[in-house]
């Protein structure tokens, strides 16, 4: 068994009761689809799990940074209004959509094919609009934390698309340091194959999975 197999067996365990728990709470309440963005409702399972999953992971590395110093003292009782105010902002760039995922936490996505290439870590020249108008919005609404997340699709070796994805995320969140997002409240993961959202058997379905989201985190005190 190699190394990375390893890791993705031991990381989908961690997070399998987890993913099972949010969703079932998004089912009963409604908390993943948002009057913008109708993206969950109506998916199958496994898209929602694949979402889910890589969000419940991302929300540890979000806690890490807004229990540093960056952050500060935190948003107070108003994070639920500072979130809606994000949200509102971010809904509104072309080529995305928004998820809120509970009261203190938003996934940004972009649609496929809109930021890298086949098989490329480099970002495309279509990209830089829709990435410098969320970096605006991260710049303006400073009190969260940001993980960046890498994804792809099954084609090629595991190894090759761990190091695939993390070096998208890479990119993506290197690129908002470029524009002015501090770098503090910041970290970027790369999931590999993990966590699809479609049918890597299908193009249409590989092409959703070779994806980038960003996890966007507050925190009331």
């Amino acid at each position: 068994m190699t190394t990375v197999h390893t890791i993705r067996c031991a990381r989908l365990a961690a997070v399998t009761l987890s993913v099972v728990a949010v969703a079932s709470t998004a089912c009963l309440s409604g908390s993943y689809t948002t009057s913008r963005d109708k993206t969950v409702k109506g998916a199958g399972a496994g898209a929602v799990a694949g979402a889910v999953a890589g969000a419940v992971i991302g929300e540890g590395h979000a806690d890490q940074i807004l229990a540093g110093a960056a952050i500060g003292a935190g948003i107070g009782a108003g994070v639920g209004s500072y979130m809606d105010a994000q949200e509102e902002k971010l809904a509104r760039i072309p080529g995305t959509t928004v998820e809120r995922v509970g009261s203190d936490k938003l996934l940004v996505r972009f649609s496929s094919d809109v930021l890298f290439s086949v098989d490329s870590a480099i970002l495309t020249s279509d990209s830089r609009t829709a990435l410098d108008d969320v970096a605006v919005v991260l710049k303006d609404f400073s009190k969260t934390a940001v993980v960046v997340e890498g994804f792809t699709d099954s084609t090629g070796s595991e190894e090759h698309n761990q190091a695939l994805s993390e070096r998208r995320a890479r990119a993506v969140s290197s690129y908002f340091v470029d524009g002015g997002v501090s770098a503090e409240r910041m970290t970027s993961i790369g999931f590999g194959e993990d966590h699809p959202v479609a049918d890597n058997d299908t193009e249409a379905g590989r092409r959703q999975n070779r994806r980038v989201a960003i996890l966007i985190k507050g925190k009331a005190k």
